[in-house]
């Protein structure tokens, strides 16, 4: 009778013991405690509550074993551990790790522990004061429950951190795609003198291209096409100091040479030389008859004549950003005789493969526009767009595109 009114009782605080422990974990986790704070009720549990003095608590991922919590004299850098089953059972340490328990005689018992309907670890400890045989069901499973709910607890904090993380990129993202906006002109000109048409596809929230269309004064106009590598944030924000600063020294009259080597200088102080533009700049002066414009590094925009003639204009320097001092810049001079066609892309449209993985090219473009020249814009970019989409087929558009054409009578 006394032993079944002890065994009772004991019983009895193992249960009490197991409502607090998850009364205080469950409070922990509601207050999203850090794992520290967690550990730290988990151990006074275990030493207060059931006397184990040795206690070490090891992570199984993906077939690794990492301790990840230890107290007392349990040797917690062991590397035997990898040598343990996946499908440990609840067993003497003596049984499931001899080499452990030849060198740690504190430690008696390998308790797996499971998440998810899983093996989550494994806990190596002291034989409980509470324990009066070698194998306790209760207060083993009351063990397994504590930490269980540690880890759900750990986890937990895991997928909060990644949800805000998510958002914050998400919330970054549209941040960007909204800055990124704000740089495209608002209106493009549609006059016998001088039409403009783009095409703006983004492959994602936010773009590397970007284009834009300046006025000038005496009718003049400057157009540029270009593309910042990178994504996100940091690339909306490099893209946004190149508009400015194209902008401001288009409307101060820079000459052409100077804005780009200014624009390559800031660049390349904004981005420590690790973010780089490829860029297509022309001013065009209809009454004077000329279209003057740099290339640094960008697809060769092509000029395509009445006559069906295509001209690459190529002439220029290197990619913006890259050296303090651009190398051999060239300003290219083109004189306007007649009605000209001026297309301007980025790379996405070029490079675009089909299933067999060849590229549509450039001569593929300006063929098209070669023999569609006197379309209109709109009907000239969709039928572009079509065919390019039967040549991708199930490979689709796999980069950001943009096109940009003007059509220019002097």
């Amino acid at each position: 009778m006394a032993n079944q009114a002890a065994d009772f009782q004991r019983s009895f605080d193992l249960k009490q013991i197991e409502f607090q422990a998850v009364l205080d974990l469950t409070i922990a986790i509601n207050k999203n405690k850090p794992e520290s704070g967690l550990y730290l009720i988990l151990e006074e549990y275990l030493l207060e509550k059931l006397g184990i003095g040795h206690f070490s608590l090891y992570f199984c991922e993906e077939n690794n074993w990492r301790n990840s919590f230890s107290y007392g004299k349990v040797i917690s850098g062991w590397r035997g551990i990898s040598s343990l089953e996946h499908q440990v059972q609840v067993s003497l340490l003596a049984d499931s790790l001899p080499d452990l328990a030849r060198l740690n005689s504190h430690v008696d018992h390998v308790i797996p522990f499971h998440f998810d309907g899983s093996l989550g670890g494994i806990i190596l400890c002291a034989r409980p004061a509470l324990f009066p045989y070698p194998y306790d069901t209760e207060a083993i499973a009351l063990l397994q429950t504590m930490v269980s709910l540690t880890v759900m607890a750990m986890e937990n904090q895991k997928l909060l951190a990644y949800r805000l993380r998510q958002e914050a990129l998400r919330k970054e993202v549209e941040i960007a795609r909204q800055v990124q906006q704000m740089l495209f002109p608002k209106n493009l000109p549609d006059t016998n003198e001088l039409r403009l048409y783009t095409t703006y596809l983004p492959h994602m929230d936010v773009s590397g291209d970007y284009y834009d269309y300046i006025p000038l004064e005496d009718d003049q106009f400057a157009i540029c096409v270009a593309d910042v590598s990178g994504k996100g944030m940091s690339a909306a924000l490099l893209m946004s100091n190149f508009q400015a600063c194209l902008r401001t020294l288009m409307m101060e009259k820079k000459g052409l040479g100077d804005a780009v080597s200014m624009i390559n200088t800031l660049i390349c102080q904004n981005s420590n030389q690790e973010r780089f533009i490829t860029a297509f700049i022309a001013v065009v002066d209809p009454k004077g008859r000329k279209l003057n414009y740099v290339n640094a590094g960008h697809n060769p925009p092509c000029l395509v004549y009445q006559d069906g003639r295509v001209e690459q204009l190529c002439l220029g320097s290197t990619i913006l950003g890259i050296f303090p001092k651009l190398p051999h810049l060239v300003i290219g001079e083109i004189i306007l005789e007649d009605e000209v066609l001026l297309a301007a892309y980025t790379d996405g449209l070029s490079e675009i493969e089909n299933e067999k993985g060849e590229e549509f090219g450039a001569d593929s473009i300006e063929s098209y526009l070669s023999e569609n020249r006197f379309e209109k814009m709109p009907i000239l970019h969709q039928r572009l767009l079509h065919r390019l989409d039967n040549f991708a087929g199930k490979h689709g558009f796999n980069d950001d595109i943009t096109l940009l054409t003007a059509r220019i009578k002097p």
